[in-house]
């Protein structure tokens, strides 16, 4: 499971850089509303990214710790 978080996060991290980068462009010309449209894209698939990472994180721990009812 680890390998799966892993993977999300690098999505998430390559998507945040990319974001980033456009966000830089849109910020000097903010009437750009196509830049607009593909930041907004990209901060789905970010959002996205972390609950899947959150979701592994979860199902990680409850396969560390043991279940406490008999």
């Amino acid at each position: 499971m680890v390998v799966a978080a892993s993977v999300w996060k690098k999505k998430h991290d390559d998507l945040k850089a990319k974001r980033n980068s456009l966000f830089e462009t849109y910020a000097k010309n903010p009437q750009n509303f196509h830049l607009a449209r593909e930041i907004k894209s990209i901060d789905d698939e970010i959002a996205d990214c972390t609950q899947h990472v959150e979701q592994e994180r979860r199902a990680e721990q409850r396969a560390a710790s043991p279940d406490p009812r008999p």
